[in-house]
């Protein structure tokens, strides 16, 4: 199995919503039908989150569902779209990951990668919000070799300024066509870029290492990543520079850059292509420190 592919699991859970919730339900069925008019198709009325379930000793350890449970509320309220409790968003992953704990891997080989969603599927062909919603929660597991990963980047501005803070699904179409091209020229990946500040390598957030600190970029075109922040508490530095804008300067003075995604990933950046120059980084203790972080 490919590092992140989809795989139809057994169970997963819908619920639906016009002007209020109806009770959810867990069932195997995995197609959805919705109309050609509905707003999450033709409007991008839509919003997502991700969230990893591993086995320790034989144990469900869901990591860090009460914040993405906020993330995604803030994202629905952005979209003017109906607000699932935390209650019922953690609560609905927790049975999910039990009634789907056969497919779960250990923690030391990968993680069931759970993804909440929320579509507007009434018919509506005007641009305006929906009226009618539905949310699920589906499954599927990721396997992952745990090495750091050398990426090559080139730069590109963001279609949709000061929306990147939210998971939505209009902020990823900028990422498939950049991805399809960059692949397409040998490049690993790319980083946004706006007003000559660097925000975020493709679909994540990154990390600076220099002179016995830690810098990373946030605002609002940049997503709050929890993995991200999960992995600064980890590292215990006393200087976090978290409301940093990274410059050209920042990255040529660097010793070390990580990216690190929504979906567990931390790959160590091996070099930089910007304006024809190109910026080397070492590998440094930050390679093993990864691996022992997402092993641990």
């Amino acid at each position: 199995m490919k590092n992140f592919e989809y795989k139809k699991l057994k169970y997963r859970y819908i619920k639906n919503w016009k002007k209020k919730w109806i009770n959810g339900f867990f069932i195997k069925k995995n197609k959805i039908k919705i109309n050609e008019g509905a707003s999450a198709i033709n409007y991008s009325q839509q919003c997502f989150e991700g969230i990893k379930s591993f086995l320790i000793k034989k144990k469900i350890f869901n990591l860090k569902t009460n914040l993405n449970s906020n993330r995604f509320q803030k994202s629905c309220r952005i979209l003017l779209m109906p607000i699932i409790s935390l209650f019922c968003f953690i609560n609905a992953i927790k049975i999910l990951s039990l009634l789907n704990y056969k497919y779960i891997p250990n923690n030391k080989l990968g993680f069931l990668y759970i993804r909440p969603l929320m579509l507007g599927i009434s018919k509506n062909i005007g641009v305006k919000t929906s009226f009618e919603f539905f949310f699920t929660i589906f499954c599927t597991p990721l396997f992952i070799k745990y090495n750091t990963l050398s990426i090559r980047s080139t730069f590109s501005k963001r279609a949709i300024d000061n929306y990147g803070h939210y998971k939505i699904g209009a902020n990823y179409i900028s990422n498939i066509v950049n991805s399809y091209y960059i692949k397409k020229y040998n490049f690993d990946d790319y980083i946004h870029i706006n007003n000559n500040c660097f925000e975020e390598i493709g679909t994540s957030n990154f990390i600076i290492y220099k002179k016995k600190k830690i810098f990373s970029p946030n605002n609002k075109n940049i997503l709050p990543g929890i993995n991200k922040f999960s992995f600064l508490f980890f590292l215990k530095f006393k200087k976090k520079c978290l409301n940093f804008k990274i410059n050209f300067n920042n990255l040529s003075n660097a010793k070390k850059i990580i990216s690190c995604g929504t979906a567990a990933y931390y790959k160590s950046v091996n070099s930089i292509l910007y304006k024809n120059k190109i910026l080397k980084y070492k590998k440094l203790f930050f390679n093993k420190l990864i691996n022992y972080y997402i092993k641990k």
